[in-house]
């Protein structure tokens, strides 16, 4: 456990809160893709036109050690960049993020387009309501049939759909599976912990980051503390991960859907903990240190809070 100072960028005010990130720090291994301790490590296609890759079901240790140990029995979608704040306004008709404007700390960097930095200053609870309005936006259907696909229910019945009304009022939201379990909709939403952790390591294993086992060429593929002139960039300026995923260490730390709690010893298809005060998030940010860029580390806030956190977005394939 490492204790350290967050700097969440308010909408009108900057503010520090103390947060202890707790890590799961892993001795460095070697590895990619291919197979790892007699199983089948995920492999991922090129991104399609819409910049989603697709990473197979598969097997592998999150680890060096093999201690924890991951099975994901269905094949997923992860799009290739954070949300975008063109993409979160086009959706939700507002942009909340605390970098834009003229001020010299917000302003865009030379050569950068302003729209397509990460939306941030946005609570894990909105992020849940713009999943099912851009899986609405979009028109997913359930199957053959004329519904909506969406993930995300107000009510455990899944009769619903979560709502803006339900964001703003801290409504927990319910995550649509089937009878066992499984997550059972193909609308977006947020990835699980386990879906995040094995897509920012590419095929690698050991304690590494989105891209590299070399801590002296993160800045390759991160906008962090010694690179990003204390501001976030447009997504994409870095070097994808063996996944062709982009910023996935760096720029803005990512939510993922699970409740922050204790890791089993293995899991197939983890969804998190079944309750608890905080949310996961991930990945490092353009104001934290090289060390919390590690695919490994992970932590937990209130979903209301709000700062440097945006996400990107899932689909079941």
């Amino acid at each position: 456990m490492k204790g350290a100072t967050c700097m969440l960028l308010g909408a009108s005010a900057i503010f520090a809160c103390s947060v202890m990130l707790v890590s799961c720090r892993h001795s460095t291994g070697t590895g990619g893709k291919g197979t790892s301790g007699g199983t089948t490590v995920p492999s991922a296609s090129a991104p399609d036109a819409t910049g989603f890759v697709t990473i197979s079901a598969g097997s592998m240790p999150l680890n060096s050690d093999g201690s924890y140990h991951v099975t994901l029995t269905k094949a997923y979608m992860m799009c290739d960049h954070e949300v975008t704040q063109k993409e979160w306004q086009d959706v939700m008709g507002n942009n909340p993020s605390y970098f834009q404007g003229e001020e010299a700390n917000k302003k865009v960097a030379d050569g950068e387009v302003q729209k397509n930095r990460p939306v941030e200053q946005v609570s894990w609870y909105e992020m849940i309501a713009y999943c099912n309005e851009r899986t609405k936006k979009e028109n997913i259907k359930r199957g053959s049939s004329s519904d909506i696909d969406y993930v995300y229910f107000s009510d455990g019945t899944f009769t619903t759909p979560y709502t803006t009304t339900d964001a703003s009022s801290s409504k927990l939201p319910y995550m649509r599976v089937d009878a066992n379990g499984k997550i059972d909709a193909t609308g977006y939403r947020l990835p699980t912990e386990a879906e995040w952790e094995i897509a920012a390591r590419g095929g690698l294993t050991g304690d590494v980051y989105a891209g590299t086992n070399d801590g002296n060429k993160l800045g390759d593929y991160a906008w962090y503390t010694a690179n990003s002139d204390s501001k976030t960039h447009e997504v994409k300026k870095k070097q994808p991960n063996g996944y062709g995923l982009y910023d996935m260490s760096g720029n803005v730390w990512e939510w993922c859907w699970d409740w922050y709690g204790s890791y089993a010893a293995s899991a197939s298809d983890p969804t998190g903990a079944l309750s608890g005060s905080g949310r996961v998030f991930r990945g490092g940010s353009w104001d934290f240190s090289a060390s919390l860029c590690r695919a490994s580390d992970r932590d937990g806030l209130s979903p209301s809070d709000r700062g440097s956190l945006g996400f990107r977005l899932v689909r079941s394939a």
